[in-house]
């Protein structure tokens, strides 16, 4: 390694740990919609400003040591910055801030030529721990002048191992991109249809129990199932639709700022929302409701709930422009 090489490895360490580099409190500290919906988090542009200077002026195996950490610690970042933002506006900000940062990440280190697998060396301690218990039940054969000494048998057996790992920086970002989507898909599902999938998992309860005990009991007759109530409850997810979709969708609007991406991240959470209406009909269809009891219900079919979500879509539509190019569907189908 070169004094030059030496050099910059060690300013880009003080840099690192002395200036706060991987903070951006006071973006988050902000009410400003720039800082969270139209800026990058200043950990995401000083990490892939930093590593596109290293890029130039170092060699590659050190260039891939120094991108791993570097990646690691901004994707921690991220993910506290998201944490924060849930907590000070909502689950929403803080699932869609990460979302769109990772996104970029993934974006802009893909020019980069490099491999950024690095293996990672570790010791297991886990047989010390078990060495220990036996050495303490052995007591008496401490000083055993035989094979059979306890001792002995502690320094063989717990001797701690030597553990590879190949950590892979590249593949980090898109487990911890496919986590965030899949969590904003099942946040955002609950927020559209909360009501719907918290009846349906008390209806699927009893369809199991009433199968495991034979009995004449049907759903209809039940009282958290009466079709009255289960109306209400349909009543209540449209409401929801109507008043939430628009909202959710100019959030992301304002995050992701990119047509195809935002349809690709809908679209699974669409067809959840279809899904539990179809499972309320099959439910009504084996649950013994009769044709009134079915009117007063009022399920509506996949292609009433499909124009009901697509009007109120629209409520949430404007104009962004796109400016960032999406993987959102290979890591929601990998």
């Amino acid at each position: 390694m070169t004094d030059a090489t030496q050099t910059v490895l060690g300013r880009t360490n003080y840099i690192w740990l002395s200036k706060g580099f991987f903070m951006g409190r006071r973006c988050l500290d902000s009410d400003s919609p720039a800082d969270l919906h139209g800026m990058w988090y200043p950990t995401v542009r000083r990490t892939l400003v930093c590593l596109s200077r290293l890029y130039r002026c170092v060699d590659r195996p050190i260039f891939q040591g120094l991108s791993q950490e570097a990646l690691t610690m901004c994707i921690q970042s991220v993910a506290s910055a998201a944490q924060a933002i849930s907590n000070k506006k909502s689950p929403t900000d803080g699932e869609l801030f990460q979302i769109k940062h990772l996104l970029i990440l993934r974006e802009q280190i893909a020019p980069f030529q490099v491999d950024f697998t690095i293996k990672e060396m570790s010791l297991d301690f886990s047989k010390v721990k078990t060495a220990a218990f036996g050495l303490l039940h052995k007591r008496k054969r401490l000083f055993s002048l035989g094979t059979n000494n306890a001792l002995l048998e502690f320094l063989l057996e717990g001797t701690p191992t030597v553990r590879e790992q190949l950590v892979d920086s590249r593949k980090e970002v898109d487990k911890q991109l496919k986590a965030s989507c899949e969590a904003f898909i099942q946040h955002t599902t609950k927020t559209l249809a909360g009501p719907l999938l918290t009846f349906l998992d008390r209806g699927q309860v009893f369809v199991s129990m009433q199968t495991e005990v034979a009995g004449n009991v049907t759903l209809a007759q039940q009282p958290f199932a009466h079709a009255d109530v289960i109306g209400k409850i349909v009543q209540e997810t449209q409401r929801l639709i109507k008043n939430q979709l628009p909202i959710i969708q100019r959030s992301m609007q304002l995050y992701l700022a990119n047509r195809e991406t935002e349809f690709i991240l809908f679209r699974p959470i669409k067809n959840n929302v279809v899904a539990s209406f179809v499972q309320l009909q099959q439910l009504l269809a084996g649950g013994g409701y009769t044709s009134d009891d079915l009117l007063l219900a009022g399920c509506p079919s996949p292609e009433q709930v499909t124009v009901l979500l697509s009007s109120a879509s629209l409520l949430g539509t404007n104009q962004v422009s796109n400016t960032t190019t999406t993987v959102v569907e290979e890591e929601l189908h990998t």
